[in-house]
């Protein structure tokens, strides 16, 4: 009579590669938060951004949003400061004499400048023009 069932070895077999399977679905899960995490912030500064452009023209002052390379913050005028993630390396290139801030003038234009933040392979770029005041995000291959 033949034997129905499955054997121990196979048993064991079927549940390692379901623990294979739910490993590798984990890692993906978690490098989509991640990845997700960083788009907000990207979409925090660019908003952080534009919250003092349009500030300084509403005001006629001028307003700047401050970065803080060693903290991992930034600020908007008037606004709780923000952080990003550490496994982010974000760049600031501004003029020179604002150190880590970019500053926005009454006739909406600005000091100008890039943000480049980066993790790995997935990478952004910030522009803020400096004759409108313009911010602009894009992702980079």
């Amino acid at each position: 009579m033949p034997q129905r069932g499955f054997t121990l070895f196979e048993m064991l077999v079927v549940i390692l590669l379901i623990s294979l399977a739910v490993g590798v679905l984990g890692l993906g899960a978690r490098q989509a938060v991640q990845a997700a995490n960083e788009r907000r912030v990207v979409g925090q500064m660019v908003d952080a951004l534009r919250t003092t452009r349009a500030g300084a023209i509403l005001s006629g002052r001028a307003a700047r949003t401050e970065f803080d390379l060693q903290r991992l913050t930034f600020q908007a005028p008037g606004r709780a400061p923000h952080a990003w993630p550490p496994s982010l390396q974000v760049t600031l290139h501004t003029a020179e004499q604002l150190a880590s801030a970019v500053e926005f003038y009454p006739d909406g234009s600005s000091t100008g400048g890039n943000l480049l933040l980066a993790n790995g392979s997935r990478r952004w770029r910030i522009d803020i023009g400096w004759l409108t005041g313009s911010v602009q995000s894009k992702a980079l291959p």
